[in-house]
């Protein structure tokens, strides 16, 4: 089995053996977690036999897997894994993307599915390889993407790579004591889409969206400004924008003024701790969460406010506090005070954070970087990092990337002949 720690891997591994046991068959697993468990690399080592006697090492050589249950793509293709690998291995893929250390370093980077699962066909033969995406059936199906490796197994066993009984499998769910009822469902779905993916097929089967136009796309970033702040404000949108759109020449096509349209929006709408009292104490806000959850439940707010978060993690970031509901009324009070904002009365305004990205609004909206929407080849190949595409994550976080910046570009006075 491959995937990463932190979603069940090598609880899998440790049901299937379970099950090998109760029917009084031999069985190893041999569990390599790294120096991560929380989305670091498994790779889990299985053996089965029908007698314990026979089994005399727990580690698979090289290019002696009989089957794989790749619950991670990424894993999956690495050299590690792929090293086990036969011509004739077989094996059930989760082609699911999630998260990996690359992205820390590159926010951009491209998991580039379809090439690793091409790269896993070609080393073990395509008629041998079977991918689904078992997070998107299980947070369709099940709401939480955790049940996906379940789901996986229950897959495998029905197209015969796990030779145990579903009856020893489903004793050992029960004797794992968590979640037994969901991850029972989670094994039964899995093996329904191995056998019959098109009786779930209506649970699949979502109406694509129509596709939104431009003026509507403006419409809806304006509403969103109203409640951001005010009326004025989406109002200062839509004139900045009419403004940009009459100064495009005839030959800029939609997609320049769609980019103009969100980029804006991203430069206006940064979320500051108003933005958070607001969000938080949103109607819809709680509409979601008693959706979510069943009974009487409690809501905690884990923040660190400028003020009071005087401790700091080991990157000189400020940790977080958890406060009690008591909070909400006081987030409700600072919500109305959002007309503040850009303001010299605003308390959060002399932060350095807040600084930051008051700044970068301004500058941004007057130079309103023409280059990067016309599509040309430009001199300056690396964007400056205060360009809207590039501000993400929290204030801090921005505030980072810009004081490692170069220099912003001068601003271009007219579009490129």
């Amino acid at each position: 089995m491959t995937g990463v720690g932190g979603t069940g891997v090598v609880t899998v591994g440790a049901l299937i053996t379970m099950a090998a046991h109760l029917e009084g068959k031999g069985s190893s697993v041999l569990d390599f977690t790294g120096f991560a468990q929380k989305f670091g690399t498994v790779l889990s080592y299985i053996r089965l036999s029908e007698r314990p006697e026979t089994l005399n090492q727990v580690r698979i050589e090289e290019g002696a897997a009989d089957a794989v249950i790749g619950c991670d793509i990424v894993i999956s293709s690495a050299p590690k894994a792929c090293a086990h690998y036969r011509a004739g291995t077989t094996l059930v893929l989760n082609r699911a993307e999630m998260p990996t250390g690359d992205l820390v370093l590159k926010r951009d980077a491209s998991l580039r599915v379809d090439a690793r699962e091409e790269a896993i066909s070609r080393a073990i033969g395509a008629e041998n390889l079977t991918a689904i995406d078992a997070n998107a059936a299980a947070e369709k199906l099940l709401g939480d993407s955790v049940f996906a490796n379940v789901m996986m197994l229950g897959f495998a066993w029905q197209k015969g790579l796990v030779p145990v009984s579903d009856v020893a499998l489903a004793q050992a769910i029960l004797l794992n004591g968590v979640a037994v009822e969901a991850n029972r469902t989670a094994f039964t779905i899995g093996r329904i889409l191995a056998h019959d993916p098109d009786l779930l097929a209506a649970h699949f089967r979502d109406e694509a969206p129509a596709p939104e136009s431009l003026e509507s796309m403006i419409e809806r970033r304006a509403a969103h400004l109203t409640d951001y702040q005010d009326a004025a404000y989406a109002r200062r949108y839509r004139d900045r924008l009419d403004a940009f759109f009459a100064a495009l020449p005839d030959a800029a096509g939609e997609e320049a003024r769609r980019a103009a349209a969100r980029n804006l929006f991203k430069l206006m709408a940064y979320k500051d701790e108003f933005e958070v009292a607001r969000l938080m104490t949103a109607p819809r806000f709680e509409e979601e969460l008693r959706a979510q959850f069943e009974g009487d439940f409690k809501v905690n707010y884990h923040l660190a406010p400028p003020l009071l978060s005087r401790r700091k993690d080991a990157r000189g970031r400020p940790v977080k506090r958890q406060f009690g509901a008591w909070l909400k009324p006081a987030m409700g009070a600072l919500a109305r005070m959002k007309g503040l904002r850009g303001t010299a009365l605003n308390p959060f305004g002399y932060h350095e954070e807040r600084g930051c990205t008051a700044t970068c609004w301004p500058g941004m909206s007057a130079r309103w970087r023409l280059s990067p929407l016309h599509g040309r080849p430009r001199r300056r190949r690396t964007p400056w990092p205060c360009s809207p595409p590039r501000m993400r994550s929290a204030a801090m976080v921005r505030c980072g990337c810009r004081r490692r910046a170069p220099p912003a570009p001068r601003p271009m006075r007219r579009w490129p002949a």
